[in-house]
């Protein structure tokens, strides 16, 4: 152990030496220096493992010592050698990074060379601690902490100096896969790969962050505009796309970027922070694999996605929430086959918001999870108050999202809700588009195995616009397949639509599935459908979206088994024009 004494009094040296020769510490080598500036001069070109400082010397004195010591080394340890027993003064010694305090004269050997074995593990366990709290444990790399805290001290440099702060946000695209098909151990494999990739494609002095999971972020300073930083985001994308050699395996992983610049876009570091997660999204959605710089337009976007995903908690809890129903027709005899079930929003604020505003938004937010189960309850008490009545039953179908299906519990709760309204599983017909059904292939199989046990109908929606596997249609238990209202439209505009549409109604039946066309709104449309043999068709032809009380002139009509089938396309009529 190499002791640095920093000690003017050549009594107090004496006195130290000869309590460490007492101890017969042969493994203490001591060097004795009698200002300050000596001892930062040999600390800045010597290797000591302690200092044992006095704070009165010729050249400095008190807590500026400390200063000076550590200025020049913050990893060495430090004991204070003091004339004075001053708990006070002793405490704000230690506040100031001491590891101890000791009183000359008071000390034997053993104590003064035991508290000098005991700073050194201290200050170790401190730089660990230290170490720990600012560094990734995995990649080596600094942790989000370390990130925040440079990323403060260069927009307080950059408003000093009038300079600019590039943050890059970066998020590894399908990491997932990964982790999932190899296992966790080549998943960390590739994520200190890529941590050493990009810290060999950046500049000395910038600062490489794991953030957490997948996510990397770095730090530049000194670029002069978007061009320079687009240029070294591009050759990060290009090093990060090479090839990696995993657990015997080629691995081709890309990245998305989203980038943000300080003072340009924000002056605050955490809203710089969310502003490059946000463009990194946005380069997500622009087909990943790409660099996006931050606008104002993408936080006034997540700025109303948050709006309205609180609007969407809040109409939850509020009850804001309605169902619909649009008829389904068998086409021969125009009357009524069925119903889909739709969720309205009528918000007391923001008035009718259509479907397609609210749905995605609940689906990314996890809300649609209770907003399906909150339907299905809907929808059977609707049946329980028509079977009351004594109307005629008739199958109503229920869009399930894929949040929803990929519950674990799925079909346990949907055998809950009908049990508790005692309604017939026949009556209610599953809606799944056809990407859900293929994303997990092997689970979604065994759920819908479980659903028809149950006894309910299986309807693939929006069919001909995903993957149109055969091999699905034949393994999966469906029942129905919905043409997609896309197709539909085409008709007598394009030939190629009317081709698919072909194909899927041969298709359907070569499996014996019944098929269903969305969207009929002319008579050209539905004269086309009939001639290729599907007959149960829905769209404004028909029937707009009803509330549930127009849905049940319907219903009685179907009571009047021998009335001409004009009465009920009358009854459609005037429910339309209502």
């Amino acid at each position: 152990m190499k002791l640095l004494l920093v000690e003017d009094n050549p009594a107090d040296v004496e006195f130290l030496a000869a309590s460490l020769r007492r101890q017969r510490a042969s493994d203490v080598e001591m060097v004795n220096v009698q200002s300050l500036g000596s001892a930062t001069e040999r600390l800045g070109s010597e290797k000591f493992d302690i200092v044992l400082l006095d704070l009165h010397l010729p050249d400095a004195s008190g807590l500026e010592c400390i200063d000076a010591i550590q200025a020049i080394d913050n990893e060495i340890p430090i004991v204070v050698l003091s004339g004075q027993d001053d708990e006070e003064f002793a405490v704000s010694i230690l506040n100031k990074g001491a590891q101890d305090y000791l009183v000359k004269w008071e000390g034997q050997g053993r104590t003064i060379l035991r508290s000098v074995r005991y700073a050194i593990e201290r200050k170790r366990s401190e730089l660990r601690l230290n170490y720990m709290a600012q560094f990734d444990a995995l990649t080596g790399i600094p942790n989000r902490q370390y990130f925040n805290d440079q990323l403060t001290r260069a927009t307080a440099r950059a408003r000093r100096d009038g300079r600019k702060v590039t943050l890059l946000f970066l998020d590894l695209d399908e990491f997932k896969v990964v982790n999932d098909t190899l296992g966790h151990d080549a998943g960390d494999r590739l994520l200190k790969e890529v941590a050493s990739r990009i810290q060999r494609s950046v500049r000395t002095g910038d600062v490489v962050a794991r953030l957490g999971g997948d996510e990397f972020a770095v730090l530049l300073e000194g670029l002069t505009g978007p061009l320079e930083v687009e240029t070294m985001a591009s050759s990060l994308l290009a090093l990060i796309s090479q090839p990696y050699h995993i657990a015997d395996r080629q691995l081709d992983i890309t990245t998305s970027i989203g980038i943000t610049m300080y003072p340009n876009d924000s002056a605050d570091t955490q809203m710089l922070l969310k502003n490059a997660d946000i463009a990194m999204y946005q380069a997500k959605e622009n087909g990943r694999n790409n660099v996006t710089f931050f606008t104002e337009r993408m936080h006034a976007e997540l700025m109303e996605y948050h709006e309205l995903e609180r609007d969407i908690r809040e109409a939850l809890r509020l009850e804001e929430f309605h169902v619909v129903y649009q008829p389904k027709v068998n086409a021969h005899n125009r009357r009524l086959q069925g119903l889909e079930a739709l969720l309205r929003w009528t918000s007391p604020t923001r008035g009718k918001v259509s479907p397609g505003t609210f749905i995605p938004v609940a689906e990314e937010s996890g809300h649609i999870i209770p907003l399906g189960y909150w339907v299905l309850n809907q929808v059977c008490q609707t049946l329980k108050t028509w079977e009351e009545k004594g109307l005629p039953r008739v199958p109503v179908s229920v869009n399930v999202s894929a949040r929803q299906f990929q519950q674990p519990d799925f079909h346990k709760r949907v055998a809950q809700i009908l049990a508790a309204h005692d309604i017939d599983p026949a009556l209610i017909e599953i809606e799944l588009t056809e990407g859900l059904v293929m994303e997990d292939s092997e689970a979604a199989q065994m759920e819908l195995l479980r659903l028809k046990r149950i006894g309910l109908r299986i309807s693939i929606d929006d069919f001909g616009t995903g993957y149109s596997c055969l091999s699905y249609l034949r393994r999966f238990p469906i029942d129905v397949l919905k043409i997609d209202r896309s197709f539909v439209l085409e008709i007598g505009v394009s030939q190629d639509g009317e081709s698919i549409i072909d194909a899927i109604i041969s298709l359907a039946r070569s499996l014996r599935l019944e098929t269903v066309a969305e969207g009929v709104e002319t008579n050209e449309q539905l004269d086309f459908l009939l001639e290729r043999g599907c007959h149960i068709v829905q769209g404004y032809l028909f029937g707009v979206p009803m509330e549930q009380a127009l849905i049940e002139p319907l219903l009685a009509e179907l009571n009047n088994a021998g009335v001409d089938s004009t009465a009920t396309r009358l009854a459609l009529a005037a429910v339309n024009r209502r």
